[in-house]
C-alpha cells in the first residue's frame, strides 16, 4: 500500500523499532475502509481509532519524539521502551539462571530489576534529558551490569556501575577435614591448601565464588551470606579503564544506595564528563562516605 509524503513524515517520527507495527496497524484500518493510499488523515484516524484499545498505537507525536535531543538515540531500539518512551540507562544481566550455569550464586535478574526500579524512582531519564544541552549521545546514557557470580559474563568491570554476586567462605574448625582434596581441585585460584587435615584459604587469591564450600562433603569449608561486589567507573573507547572497586562485599540495600549516589553524581554534575572522570574527581572514599 502506498503512503504519501505527509504520512511518511509522520511515520518517521515513530521510534524505528515500532515503525513496522505502526505501519501494519494504519494499513489494516485503511484497508477496512477501502482506502488504497495512506495520507496524513489515515495516520491520524488510525491513531484515534486505536487510542482506547489495549494494543493502542504508540503516540506518533509526543514531546520526546519531537525533541531533537533524542535524534541520535532514535536509531537504536535499546534506548526506548515498548511504548516508545526514552530510557537513558541500560542494565545488562548474565544468563546464569536461564542456562543453569554451574557457577551461579544468585539470579542476576532479581537485582537488575531493582536497579531499574531505583532509576525510575529517581526519574533518571527525565532529569538527564533536562540536564544535557544539545543532542544526547550513547555515551551520555548510564550503563550497568549485574552478574550472578565472579565469572562476570555480563562484563560489569567495564560499566559505569557493575555488580557481581559473591559467596564468601570460611573454614569451620569444628568440622574435621577428611583430606579428600575436592576443594583444592575445585579452586581455580589455587587459594586453598590442605596439610595434616588443616585447611587454609588465601584471602588475597580467593574471589569468593563459593565452589569449594559446595564440594566439601563434611562442611569444613562453609559459605557465608551472599553479598555483592560493587564496581564503578568502568569504560571502553579510546582509553578503556576497568571499573574501580567500591565495595568488595555489600548487601542489596547498600548496592541500591550506591546506585542512588552514583546516579545523583551524574545528574548534579555541572559539566558533561564521563562518569569515570567524576569518580576520579571525587575519589572512592568520598563516594563511600555518602552511602
Amino acid at each position: 500500500m502506498e503512503w504519501d509524503e505527509s504520512a511518511t513524515l509522520l511515520l518517521e517520527k515513530v521510534p524505528p523499532f515500532v515503525q513496522k507495527k505502526v505501519r501494519d496497524k494504519v494499513e489494516l484500518l485503511a484497508r477496512e475502509q477501502g482506502k488504497e493510499l495512506i495520507t496524513e488523515a489515515e495516520v491520524i484516524a488510525a491513531r484515534e481509532a486505536f487510542a482506547g484499545n489495549q494494543n493502542k498505537l504508540p503516540q506518533i507525536e509526543t514531546k520526546n519524539a519531537e525533541n531533537s535531543k533524542l535524534s541520535v538515540l532514535k536509531k537504536y531500539q535499546k534506548y526506548f521502551d515498548a511504548q516508545g518512551n526514552p530510557v537513558l540507562y541500560q542494565v545488562k544481566s548474565c544468563r546464569g539462571a536461564e542456562v543453569n550455569c554451574p557457577f551461579l550464586i544468585k539470579d542476576s535478574e532479581v537485582l537488575s530489576g531493582k536497579l531499574r526500579e531505583k532509576l525510575k524512582e529517581l526519574h533518571f531519564t527525565d532529569r538527564l534529558i533536562d540536564k544535557i544541552e544539545g543532542r544526547i549521545l550513547p555515551h551520555h546514557t548510564m550503563k550497568l551490569a549485574v552478574s550472578g557470580c565472579p565469572n562476570s559474563c555480563s562484563l560489569p568491570q567495564i560499566k559505569d556501575f557493575g555488580v557481581h554476586a559473591v559467596e564468601p567462605v570460611f573454614v569451620d574448625t569444628e568440622s574435621e577435614c577428611i583430606e579428600c582434596m575436592k576443594c583444592v581441585k575445585a579452586c581455580r585460584e589455587d587459594a586453598i591448601t590442605v596439610k595434616d587435615a588443616q585447611v587454609s584459604i588465601d584471602k588475597e587469591k580467593c574471589v569468593h565464588c563459593g565452589i569449594c564450600a559446595r564440594v566439601c562433603p563434611v562442611g569444613t569449608i562453609k559459605a557465608s551470606e551472599v553479598k555483592y561486589r560493587v564496581m564503578i567507573g568502568g569504560k571502553v573507547g579510546r582509553h578503556p579503564k576497568f571499573a574501580i572497586e567500591l565495595f568488595s562485599q555489600a548487601d542489596e540495600s547498600t548496592v541500591l544506595k550506591a546506585l542512588e549516589v552514583c546516579a545523583e553524581m551524574i545528574l548534579s554534575s555541572k559539566e558533561e564528563h564521563r562518569f569515570r572522570t567524576l569518580v576520579e574527581q571525587q575519589g572512592i572514599e568520598e563516594i563511600k562516605s555518602k552511602i
